[in-house]
């Protein structure tokens, strides 16, 4: 796996690597954990692979595959350890992110560093003042998985730059020199991403290095003109989670892997536990929750692709549809994961079980805001009665 390979890579060889990797997360799983970030040896292996650049813009070493392909892709890699999966997704995502920004910043990150990797906290916070040429940001930003390796962050803060001054989510990229890392990412699991909050202190940030959000759910950011592949027509907020909902759909067939290997390799009291009916069924169950998870995944994902790819704009009902689907396949893969975990007994309990690890860390990405049922399933049952959703989304 050498990204510096003359031939760029396909959509085959991008899930062939990603499944190397899976391998290799599933050793490292109980170092990630102990180390509560992604070990060194995994970052070196996804940026060797090219998985970061799934989503970048090809003018600067970038591949800008379809967002379906990066969903297939952490599908793949989650089998191994969902929370290293999680980490060289984001920093993808955060790619295609940038990617909308000011053709500027682009260059001021990828220019002479093309590999460089991002992180984000995407909930407003923090405090702005508009300054001569820019904004002075302080503030503290949680949940910024993978901040250990990345070079740069983006963050969210709600800027007054609409009509009358009103507050507008804003996107601010910002270099790790004026970064502070808290370590206090102790959690129940999904542990490897070091998902630490992340604190800036009067940091200066430069007009090109902010981006309006309306700009991008309005297929106008600056970046788009630069950057024209269908890619990045499509909008960032609501459609990005089909990716996130992927990890857990991977934890899922990963869990389905594990549960399959021990049926055919242990017993209990000299019978083999293959010929218990009850985990058959089990089996049975969970891995056609985890396949039906990964289509609806897949088949959300491509419309989204090739809707904007005949250069129609996803509107309304494509954004209710996606965070349907994507929270409800994260639901079925959590339940797929603990129909199995349920029925490992005493092997189960111990760290060193992948099991146990995937029903934690499948039980954790189900509480995310973005992939949470609950809100999900009621922006959708509003939009299908006809009520208004403009205090929801």
């Amino acid at each position: 796996m050498d990204e510096s390979e003359n031939i760029t890579p396909t959509k085959a060889t991008l899930i062939a690597r990603a499944r190397e990797l899976a391998h290799k997360f599933r050793q490292r799983a109980e170092e990630g954990e102990a180390l509560r970030r992604m070990p060194d040896a995994s970052i070196a292996d996804i940026i060797a692979a090219g998985i970061p650049r799934i989503c970048q813009p090809a003018i600067f070493g970038g591949l800008e595959m379809p967002w379906d392909v990066l969903c297939e892709v952490a599908v793949e890699m989650a089998k191994g350890c969902g929370a290293q999966a999680w980490v060289a997704n984001v920093y993808a995502e955060h790619n295609f992110l940038l990617g909308h920004f000011p053709e500027a910043a682009q260059r001021e990150v990828w220019e002479t560093m093309p590999a460089t990797l991002i992180s984000t906290s995407f909930a407003p916070g923090g405090k702005a003042i508009r300054v001569d040429g820019g904004w002075q940001m302080s503030g503290k930003f949680g949940f910024s998985s993978g901040a250990h390796n990345a070079a740069w962050s983006i963050v969210g803060s709600l800027l007054p730059i609409g009509d009358d001054d009103q507050p507008i989510h804003c996107f601010l990229l910002i270099p790790n020199e004026e970064r502070t890392i808290h370590d206090n990412w102790h959690s129940l699991g999904m542990a490897a991403t070091g998902s630490v909050d992340i604190e800036f202190t009067d940091a200066f940030v430069p007009d090109h290095r902010v981006l309006d959000g309306r700009l991008i759910a309005a297929g106008k950011s600056p970046g788009c003109a630069l950057n024209t592949a269908p890619l990045y027509k499509m909008p960032h907020k609501g459609f990005a989670q089909t990716a996130l909902a992927s990890v857990a759909v991977g934890i899922a067939k990963g869990a389905g892997d594990e549960f399959t290997h021990i049926l055919k390799t242990r017993s209990v009291r000299g019978r083999p536990l293959a010929v218990y009916q009850s985990l058959q069924i089990r089996l049975s169950e969970s891995a056609a929750e985890a396949e039906a998870a990964r289509m609806m995944i897949l088949t959300t994902a491509r419309h989204n692709m090739v809707k904007v790819g005949r250069g129609e704009k996803l509107n309304l009902a494509d954004l209710v549809l996606n965070r349907r689907n994507s929270a409800f396949a994260v639901r079925l893969a959590k339940a797929a994961t603990a129909r199995l975990f349920e029925a490992t007994g005493g092997l189960g309990v111990f760290n060193s079980n992948h099991l146990q690890r995937a029903f934690r860390d499948v039980h954790v990405i189900s509480g995310h805001i973005a992939l949470g049922w609950d809100v999900s399933a009621t922006i959708y049952g509003r939009y299908a009665v006809g009520l208004s959703l403009d205090d929801i989304i």
